[in-house]
């Protein structure tokens, strides 16, 4: 069970950094784009020297050609760097050639359901990432959806490790984890509201007051 931080942002990747709780790292074009402007390959350089684990880079090409010559450019950055693919008809070649063919790790992004999952894992993938507030706006059970990809895994004998992503708020967190998600991959705002509650703050102040007290009076040193 593991925690990734979800951000481009290099500050708010060395505060998730910091906790000792976080594992690996996620980006998308997105996340990039809303980060602070500069070299995209110095971000991500950052970001490994501050996470130990795997950093996942996504393409935006969207044929196959162009997709291999972006995770060719990627993946020689850092042996860390996992290249992040979308799930498509074009993206299931390119996993195949990258993971059985180039010995380059490949985290399959965007995806909904468990059929495509079973493809991405079918075609070599090391990761596959469920978008469980997507699956949950659909109207669908994100929790089954990663249950019946555990169940796959072990089926199947495959190696990928389920990350739920699309995290919206801290009870995703907790049901992704239980249904069987290996690795959640959380926005850095997330990461205090899980340790947050108002009866632990309640006591923790308690505590202080009866102390600051016994001091006063003498009865302790």
């Amino acid at each position: 069970m593991e925690l990734f931080i979800d951000s481009a942002d290099i500050d708010e990747v060395r505060k998730a950094a910091r906790l000792g709780v976080i594992t690996g790292c996620t980006t998308n074009p997105k996340l990039a784009a809303s980060a602070e402007p500069g070299d995209f390959r110095k971000r991500v350089e950052e970001i490994l020297a501050v996470i130990d684990g795997p950093v996942s880079v996504e393409v935006v090409d969207e044929t196959v050609a162009g997709m291999l010559a972006e995770a060719a450019e990627y993946a020689s950055w850092d042996d860390r760097v996992v290249v992040k693919i979308p799930m498509c008809l074009e993206g299931l070649e390119v996993i195949h050639k990258l993971e059985r063919e180039q010995d380059v790790r490949v985290n399959v992004t965007c995806m909904m359901n468990s059929n495509q999952t079973a493809m991405a894992m079918m075609a070599g993938a090391t990761y596959v990432s469920l978008f469980v507030g997507r699956i949950t706006d659909m109207g669908y059970d994100a929790d089954v959806t990663i249950a019946e990809t555990a169940q796959l895994i072990e089926h199947g004998g495959f190696k990928a490790r389920i990350i739920a992503g699309s995290m919206r708020g801290v009870g995703d967190i907790q049901r992704s984890f239980l249904a069987g998600a290996h690795i959640v991959t959380t926005p850095y705002k997330l990461l205090p509201a899980m340790i947050h509650h108002p009866r632990t703050v309640e006591t923790i102040a308690e505590f202080k007051s009866a102390w600051d007290e016994a001091r006063k009076s003498g009865s302790v040193g």
